[in-house]
């Protein structure tokens, strides 16, 4: 069966192991191994998690901007729905008036992409052009009502963010913390001052050189305000973008798309409220058993019901791997320690280098 996959199949991530605290570096260990090619790796969100514990130093001095307000209550606001619980989720607005709002923001950096909404037509036309739900890949109401209720049309922090998301899609907001602590440590889109983006902090799996396809990708993305190529090289440009590590990029083996994306970008780099609506749904697709090509990946057996499952898939592509499991379960022991709590929490950013100090787009 040929698969066309939109927000999986994607390869351990090496990450940078230093992280500041304000003025604080720490140098990070402990990576973990891929099981498939051996390589030592680690996801960002290891770099959040080990930071939050790496020093016994008093935690720094919080800025105002980050701290005034209360955090999420420990327990979460939402819980997942049941199997079959899709025909009578929340609208937009119905969830937007659901949030718990407040003004804590750990991560100011994200605040103007967290005040883009996407239009719409936009978004629907980009799916539309590019529908999945063929040869038996996916239920048919993959295209016909999941991605069509996918818009990012909310603004917030970026906490009020992942509750919306939650609330729509009928997922557990402590479970897409959790995932977003992996994916990105809660950074959007961070780039130098030049425009070249922070990898692995909002964007990252670099195309590797040499790929098929990858040329037509970048050039592709390229329209939408940047080239990466003019930072990495020819065909050479991060394949994942946003919060919660939305992949862009369409293997033309896996299915042939527009450009080779899937249609996510550029909606998910500069809107972070459409990234964690389109994480949502893939999980909620996935929950209510309409990725039908996950069963003929690592440990065969998918079916309905399994979220933990539909997590290492997002992350893995395979249906409960080796890799898959070990996404699951740190995403589980973040969730678990609720890092996003933790005192250092708010001062985990990446450090000045050669190219500049880190913080928001210039786009």
């Amino acid at each position: 069966m040929t698969r066309h996959v939109r927000s999986a199949r994607r390869r351990n991530r090496i990450i940078p192991v230093a992280v500041v605290c304000v003025s604080v570096v720490s140098l990070l260990s402990g990576a973990a191994v891929d099981a498939r090619t051996g390589d030592t790796s680690r996801d960002a969100g290891q770099s959040a998690r080990d930071a939050s514990h790496a020093s016994t130093d008093p935690a720094p001095a919080a800025d105002v901007e980050s701290m005034v307000g209360e955090p999420p209550a420990e327990q979460g606001y939402f819980p997942l729905t049941s199997v079959g619980s899709w025909a009578s989720l929340p609208g937009n607005d119905t969830c937007a008036n659901e949030v718990h709002r407040s003004a804590w923001e750990p991560r100011s950096d994200n605040n103007k992409r967290n005040h883009v909404m996407p239009d719409p037509a936009a978004v629907h036309d980009s799916f539309a052009a590019r529908p999945v739900a063929v040869a038996g890949a996916y239920d048919a109401h993959w295209d016909s009502w999941l991605l069509k209720r996918v818009d990012g049309q909310f603004t917030g922090t970026t906490d009020e963010i992942l509750q919306w998301g939650a609330c729509k899609w009928g997922l557990s907001d402590n479970m897409l913390r959790a995932v977003a602590v992996r994916e990105s440590t809660w950074y959007q889109y961070l780039t130098y001052p030049s425009g070249r983006p922070v990898t692995e902090w909002g964007s990252g799996d670099m195309m590797p050189a040499g790929t098929a396809g990858a040329a037509v990708f970048c050039d592709g993305i390229a329209r939408y305000g940047y080239d990466y190529q003019r930072d990495f090289g020819p065909a050479i440009c991060p394949e994942t973008f946003s919060v919660v590590g939305v992949k862009a990029w369409q293997n033309p083996r896996w299915g042939a798309m527009s450009d080779n994306q899937n249609g996510t970008f550029p909606f998910s780099r500069d809107s972070t409220a459409f990234a964690v609506d389109y994480l949502a749904s893939q999980l909620r697709g996935c929950f209510e058993g309409w990725q039908v090509w996950l069963g003929n990946t690592g440990a065969k057996g998918y079916a309905a019901g399994d979220m933990w499952g539909c997590v290492g898939a997002w992350y893995a592509g395979d249906w409960h791997s080796a890799t898959a499991q070990g996404y699951i379960s740190r995403v589980q022991n973040e969730e678990t320690n609720r890092t996003w709590l933790t005192a250092r929490w708010p001062h985990i950013k990446p450090p000045c280098d050669g190219h500049g100090c880190p913080g928001p787009d210039p786009l």
